[in-house]
């Protein structure tokens, strides 16, 4: 079962994917880690992936804090093997997704500015499942139009309590954003404005409560009462219509906000 999975991702990348014209560049790390560490809200890692031979051309010592793996040892096999098994069963779909939005709905021009954001949960060496926030950006794109090298950071967000989906978006801080429906309904791409809600107060607020700050924190961290950091919180879910902390925190990490 696992290994059919596995041949499914592998095709998809293998067949729709295929570089054929590879653009030679320079990988700047110092760069890369840069890109990182904006897009991370906890303990994290990141990786370069060449998809000219799907294999690791980087991988930050820090998946060993989250994963507790050498780096040496982390690959694109390793991650399959430490998927957990619903996972993975439809990694193949979402990456079918991913391919297809960037290969036939946007530009060779747009591929730079967006982002991949999904959930996943993964194997660490104890053998426990840790939730992952998966995020992936294209850094190079081949003459041939394929995506050739992505940067990808994966977050540990198991202290969130994150209902895991099979759901895919596309952020973007310069274009229309867009999230996907479950892999198995038809996909369809829609624009949400939901990042357009809050103040920057508030976002920061979200940002620092996705981080595990409670109220007293909060109040200290911006120097507010608890209570006028109570009223941010109420405003909030105002707004967003979200029932709580934790719907709010999914929706705004599916959304790009955090």
């Amino acid at each position: 079962m696992k290994e059919t999975s596995i041949a499914k991702i592998k095709k998809v990348w293998e067949t729709d994917n295929k570089v054929l014209k590879p653009t030679k560049q320079k990988l700047y790390l110092e760069l890369v880690d840069q890109i990182a560490s904006l897009f991370t809200i906890g303990t994290y890692y990141y990786y370069i992936l060449n998809f000219e031979n799907i294999k690791m051309e980087y991988v930050h010592p820090s998946v060993d804090d989250v994963l507790g793996i050498n780096p040496l040892d982390f690959s694109v096999e390793k991650i399959l093997d430490l998927m957990h098994s619903d996972d993975l069963t439809r990694m193949h779909q979402k990456e079918q997704k991913v391919l297809n939005f960037f290969l036939n709905k946007i530009t060779k021009e747009e591929m730079l500015k967006y982002k991949v954001v999904y959930l996943m949960r993964l194997k660490n060496a104890e053998g426990d499942y840790r939730t992952i926030l998966h995020q992936v950006k294209t850094l190079t794109v081949s003459e041939d139009g394929k995506i050739q090298q992505v940067i990808g950071i994966h977050t540990d967000v198991t202290h969130l309590n994150i209902p895991i989906d099979h759901k895919v978006s596309f952020i973007s801080q310069t274009s229309p954003s867009y999230f996907s429906t479950e892999t198995d309904e038809e996909y369809t791409l829609m624009r949400d404005r939901f990042v357009k809600l809050f103040t920057n107060r508030e976002k920061e607020i979200i940002r620092k409560i996705s981080e595990g700050y409670d109220f007293n924190n909060l109040a200290e961290h911006f120097n507010l009462s608890p209570h006028t950091i109570n009223t941010h919180k109420k405003n909030i879910l105002k707004k967003s219509h979200c029932k709580n902390i934790t719907e709010l925190v999914t929706k705004c990490i599916r959304e790009g906000i955090i």
